[in-house]
């Protein structure tokens, strides 16, 4: 029985770090999307956000099996937990990317951002991208030290995004573009915030230690 269980453990953290990377790939390709105003693209990521929201059932489906079958203590029963919470994070972050790729198809062929924001979008896309990349290795290796420095990049998100709000009043193409740009620039904070998210859950299951998360 209790190779069973650990086998379900082993089979919930695999699918923890699925989702991660499935994560990682939609935020990379949603953001060259953009840049590109490459429809195809966007289209595809909308389609994929389907089977990220597959592998979250399945995560819910191994949660309760753990919790009803095992009666899980200690460092077990913190993962369990912790899962909870992470598909919820990642299952975010994958809307958000998706609604990064749907703004290329709602605005299409037009960009939907301006050539005056380019560098700045370009910019969060690839901190996001590293977000990405960094919270897979978190997952997959429990490394507390990465952990909790994925807070640095997310700050390059914050910088960027405010660095976007600055320069709004200032676009000279009306509302429309103004609101896009905005939201677009939320969606790619929100990304990072949900990442800094899972993180602390990271070290909670390693340290035991609970992190007070107001974002």
């Amino acid at each position: 029985m209790a190779n069973v269980f650990h086998q379900r453990l082993d089979e919930l953290d695999e699918l923890l770090v699925d989702m991660a990377r499935r994560v990682g790939e939609a935020i990379e390709h949603a953001s060259a999307a953009l840049l590109a105003i490459d429809t195809e693209a966007a289209a595809a990521i909308v389609a994929a956000d389907e089977d990220l929201n597959a592998l979250q059932f399945r995560v819910d489906d191994r949660i309760v099996e753990l919790m009803t079958r095992y009666e899980p203590v200690a460092t077990d029963l913190r993962f369990i937990l912790a899962a909870v919470r992470i598909s919820v994070d990642l299952e975010r972050m994958g809307d958000l990317a998706k609604h990064v790729a749907k703004s290329v198809l709602l605005r299409a062929p037009a960009p939907a951002i301006p050539d005056s924001l380019r560098e700045d979008f370009a910019g969060m896309g690839q901190a996001a991208v590293r977000i990405s990349e960094k919270l897979v290795r978190v997952l997959a290796e429990r490394d507390q030290m990465e952990a909790t420095q994925l807070g640095l990049d997310d700050d390059v998100l914050d910088a960027l995004q405010q660095r976007v709000h600055d320069q709004i009043p200032d676009l000279g193409y009306g509302p429309q573009v103004a609101v896009d740009a905005a939201l677009l620039a939320r969606f790619f904070e929100r990304f990072g915030d949900h990442a800094v998210r899972i993180s602390h859950q990271v070290v909670y299951l390693v340290t035991g230690d609970v992190h007070l998360d107001r974002s």
